[in-house]
């Protein structure tokens, strides 16, 4: 979700009975709906306080901030997690399409520059097309010689060709 996006919530858009968080007012005007998480879920559950208009203080983003800075954490904004988000939901196989719906993106290309892959996920996946090459170069090689094995069994013995 972006951030006037989480900040701006309200409890009237989160339907704990569907397990969704409902969009109405989005950047690119559309309405959409986002999965809640069993752990997002029981945080705003536990939230004290009536269940009545926005879920977050002022004070939210001020928090926010404040976090980073104890973390030791430099140049982190709001929105870099939303990239960590895209990163890691494609590491973990999640689908582009699912993506490009959760962030609300209207084209792929702006989905792709959220989606960063990590160099040893690029090498695992790298990996997965070599074996599968491997065996089937081995299958190309093999297969005319065990089909004519194959056949030979076939002919009766004493028939000649």
């Amino acid at each position: 979700m972006r951030q006037g996006e989480v900040f701006g919530l309200t409890w009237e858009r989160v339907d704990f009975s569907r397990g969704v968080i409902q969009l109405e007012v989005t950047k690119s005007g559309r309405r959409r709906e986002i999965p809640m998480r069993q752990i997002v879920n029981d945080v705003l559950s536990e939230l004290p306080g009536g269940r009545q208009g926005k879920l977050w203080t002022r004070g939210a983003r001020h928090a926010f901030e404040a976090a980073v800075v104890r973390a030791r954490i430099d140049s982190f904004r709001f929105h870099d997690c939303r990239h960590h988000f895209a990163s890691w939901f494609v590491m973990r196989g999640g689908s582009l399409a699912a993506l490009k719906a959760l962030l609300g993106h209207s084209n792929f290309q702006m989905t792709l520059r959220y989606a960063h892959l990590a160099p040893d996920h690029l090498r695992a996946e790298m990996l997965k097309t070599e074996s599968t090459a491997d065996s089937s170069a081995h299958d190309q090689h093999t297969a005319p010689r065990t089909a004519l094995r194959a056949a030979s069994t076939l002919v009766p013995s004493g028939v000649t060709g």
